[in-house]
């Protein structure tokens, strides 16, 4: 009876903590770029009501196409940055090669 009793507890505990973090393991599924800073919020003020709340909404709701397209923008820059700096990184070496001929 103890033992049924026990398992009935796990049972009501585990189901606790998957309801509690809801809002990350959503976030987390739907490949969300934020997820480490929502389960935080999660974590740390998901036993308030409201807050649990807000995490599920961002959690669900979409990223918006500006958002997006910035994000774009602003990696394709950065590729962009990297292969310039690594020909004149390349251009460099081979000037001081030359150099020491």
């Amino acid at each position: 009876m103890k033992m049924f009793r026990y398992l009935l507890e796990g049972l009501a505990v585990t189901a606790a903590v998957i309801v509690y973090f809801l809002p990350a393991i959503v976030a987390d599924r739907k490949g969300r770029r934020n997820v480490l800073l929502l389960a935080l919020l999660n974590a740390l003020f998901g036993w308030t009501v409201v807050c649990w709340i807000a995490a599920l909404y961002w959690a669900l709701h979409p990223d918006s196409q500006g958002r997006v397209s910035r994000t774009v923008r602003a990696t394709r820059r950065t590729q962009a940055h990297n292969t310039v700096a690594a020909i004149v990184e390349r251009a460099q070496r081979r000037a001081d090669a030359g150099r020491t001929r």
